[in-house]
């Protein structure tokens, strides 16, 4: 599928992008009812708490509409119908997937919720294309932290000259200082997963819980 195509499918809005990528990604494992798929996207964590039922329904029938996913009625549910609708994952709907996965992968454009949530989807990926655009995304966002640690240094030199007042100063090196500290820990954890892609799945997950337990003094 072209940039094209999925121009003319998704909808342009960073959050409605990264709802998309959010319900694509859990049908692309396996088809789902709504109450089902609603109940994971919920289970997983802050970055889907504002996916609302409505919202979803309203995602998913745009979605069936453009070829996207694909619907089905099943019998047997509670309730006066006796029936619930399956959506799964069509050709169309895999493309655009792997599609707007590796956009968000290898490009940094400040949309953080929609990299958290491709993070999660990286398995879905060869190993050696997963770290090509996390190498990717890394060379685009080094260029940014400089210039984030070159404001920082204009905003304490204005407050030592008396180019600006000390609550200007403060509060506009506390904005680029946060900005800048979300910057190092986003490269810090792209090196750290080009590493452990680099390894067997098993082990590296091995690892990973290993390190995890021993920094946490378990």
């Amino acid at each position: 599928m072209t940039s094209v195509m999925l121009k003319n499918v998704a909808v342009g809005s960073a959050a409605q992008l990264t709802r998309m990528l959010m319900v694509l990604g859990v049908l692309h494992a396996g088809a789902r009812h709504g109450y089902e798929l609603h109940r994971i996207l919920m289970a997983h964590g802050t970055v889907y708490a504002d996916f609302k039922k409505p919202t979803l329904y309203r995602l998913l029938a745009r979605l069936a509409e453009q070829g996207v996913v694909d619907l089905k009625s099943e019998t047997g549910a509670r309730g006066p119908r006796g029936e619930r609708l399956v959506y799964s994952i069509t050709a169309r709907g895999r493309a655009m997937f792997q599609q707007l996965l590796r956009s968000v992968l290898g490009t940094f454009d400040g949309n953080s919720a929609g990299f958290q949530v491709a993070a999660g989807f990286l398995a879905w990926l060869p190993a050696r294309e997963a770290q090509a655009l996390l190498r990717k995304r890394c060379a685009g966002l080094r260029p940014r932290q400089a210039a984030m640690r070159e404001a920082i240094d204009t905003h304490v030199r204005m407050a030592h000259g008396g180019g600006m007042s000390e609550q200007q100063a403060t509060s506009r090196f506390l904005s680029a200082d946060h900005m800048l500290s979300m910057m190092d820990a986003e490269l810090a954890w792209m090196e750290k997963t080009i590493a452990f892609l680099d390894q067997s799945p098993r082990k590296s997950l091995v690892a990973a819980v290993d390190l995890r337990r021993r920094a946490a003094g378990e």
